[in-house]
């Protein structure tokens, strides 16, 4: 349909049209005069976003602005916060919001839910992503009692917010007190312990006894290795000998050849075999010259064997004693060896003991801390939001707007009565136009000689 077409319909049927235009501009004009005016209180609140804990001063983890203005606009805009209005302000108290509840509801709900999700209804809370205000408009029947249930709706954010951080406090408080006795009583036990350990093993202080000990270690191993060296040695020597004897070569030993005084026998006892010889020539047998140099021959000779037999025995006692020595610095070295073993064993225990006794103590100083710390944020009266503006009773009401509804009114008045106008020509359509009746007559190159018009 064209513009033209549309303006002949209305103007045919203009009656019709402006009497839908003028009931429905009269009806929301009425509608607007006789409503109840309504006055909005607005509180502007501000959420500190500072992300700084209050108890330790510890900077906490970054998070969106506008998550956390989003959610403390859910928050001031719950259930749990138009409570506290209700209580706050006794609402329930009120006679005529008993009468209502009864007429509404017949009792079959709370009172106190009930008005608190009428209180929300009128609540509208606005908040900006660049800004960390928030602002909670509340709409009322009188300007004093919207601006009283605007400031109680603030309170009640306040102490809302306050009760989501202290509660968990509380809560975890508990729990940390019933942790810090079971960490109490395992630092005790881990003491205990300890102290049962130091006084089985006579363990007093810092116990230097392993170092002394392995002092003593080192030194008995010197020692056995010097008496090893010296066994070693008088084992030679008396190889050697019981290779001589065999060989009846005993002159040629070392320690034989190294005895002075074997050698000052064995000078002693050529003189005196070269004077027998001498008086051998001379005397005969029994002469006393010849005697009394054989008599000296045979003590030369039985001296010599004397030290020969001497310096033998020595050397075997020499090797014996040796390998008695060694057998002692073994024994003496074993015995050192498992006591500085108990001992090293003691020390490991010790450090066990006291690696427990330090990480039971770390274990309960962190918790003493935390819980410190948690039992400062439950008893903590402060919190990141502040009331910005308070709410004052409004010198005018919010509504009805009667200009703007009359305005509204006569657009959505002049589209119900084109509405209304269009479709009464549609069940009875008529010839308004010469292009009306070729449009009808299936003809467009139909010729209109003449129109009539009335």
């Amino acid at each position: 349909m064209k513009l033209a077409q549309l303006i002949r319909i209305i103007h045919a049927r203009r009656g019709l049209f402006l009497l839908v235009l003028i009931s429905t501009v009269g009806a929301v004009t009425a509608y607007s005069l006789l409503k109840s005016k309504t006055y909005q209180a607005e509180v502007a609140l501000v959420v500190d976003a500072k992300n700084i804990d209050l108890v330790t001063g510890s900077t906490l983890p970054q998070q969106m602005q506008a998550t956390v203005q989003a959610t403390q606009a859910d928050v001031l805009s719950s259930h749990s916060v138009a409570l506290k209005v209700v209580d706050t302000l006794q609402l329930t108290a009120v006679p005529q919001v008993r009468r209502d509840f009864s007429e509404d509801t017949q009792g079959a709900s709370s009172i106190r839910d009930w008005l608190a999700d009428k209180l929300r209804a009128k609540l509208t809370v606005r908040s900006s992503h660049d800004s960390n205000v928030i602002t909670l408009t509340f709409e009322g029947r009188s300007p004093e009692l919207a601006a009283q249930i605007a400031n109680a709706f603030a309170e009640g954010y306040v102490q809302t917010s306050l009760e989501l951080r202290i509660d968990p406090a509380k809560r975890q408080t508990v729990w940390f007190d019933e942790q810090l006795q079971s960490l109490r009583r395992a630092l005790e036990t881990a003491q205990k312990q300890l102290s049962d350990y130091q006084q089985q093993s006579k363990i007093v202080g810092t116990d230097a006894r392993l170092d002394i000990e392995s002092s003593k270690l080192n030194e008995i191993t010197n020692q056995l290795v010097i008496a090893q060296a010296a066994m070693y040695d008088a084992e030679s020597r008396q190889k050697q000998m019981s290779h001589a004897l065999q060989k009846n070569q005993l002159e040629e030993l070392p320690d034989i050849l190294s005895n002075t005084l074997l050698q000052n026998l064995k000078a002693d006892l050529v003189r005196a075999e070269g004077r027998l010889a001498q008086v051998a020539q001379r005397y005969d047998l029994n002469h006393p010259e010849n005697v009394s140099a054989a008599a000296a021959v045979h003590t030369f000779k039985s001296k010599l064997v004397a030290e020969i037999a001497t310096v033998q025995g020595s050397i075997n006692q020499a090797a014996q004693m040796a390998r008695v020595r060694v057998n002692e610095g073994q024994r003496a070295l074993e015995a050192q060896k498992q006591k500085v073993l108990e001992l090293k064993q003691q020390r490991d225990g010790l450090d066990l003991l006291n690696r427990e006794v330090e990480n039971a103590q770390r274990a309960y100083d962190a918790a003493m801390q935390r819980t410190n710390e948690v039992r400062l944020t439950s008893r903590l009266d402060q919190t990141n939001i502040a009331v910005l503006n308070p709410a004052t009773p409004p010198a005018k009401p919010a509504g009805p707007k009667v200009l703007r509804n009359i305005l509204l009114a006569v657009l959505a008045g002049t589209l119900l009565a084109t509405g209304v106008t269009l479709a009464l020509e549609q069940a009875d359509r008529r010839v308004r136009s010469g292009s009306d009746l070729r449009e009808l007559a299936g003809m467009l190159d139909l010729t209109v000689f003449a129109e009539i018009r009335h």
